[in-house]
């Protein structure tokens, strides 16, 4: 086994946080937001935020991360 190679963003973190993860809970949450309230208001909202959240933790905290290791 290699111990010099890199681990990546996602070995260092637990199922529950892996890209599908995520993904499953953010189409969820809107999902039932709207089938229980009924608003698409409140559900572009939630949208909005977990739309934020996506590109936070899958795409600049991997590539966060990626440039620290590289250093």
């Amino acid at each position: 086994m290699d111990t010099n190679a890199k681990k990546s963003f996602w070995d260092s973190k637990p199922y529950w946080c892996q890209p599908w993860s995520i993904i499953s809970f953010g189409v969820l949450v809107l999902v039932f937001s709207f089938k229980l309230l009924n608003n698409s208001i409140i559900t572009s909202i939630l949208g909005f935020f977990i739309l934020v959240w996506w590109i936070v933790f899958l795409i600049l905290a991997p590539n966060l991360y990626q440039v620290n290791n590289e250093k």
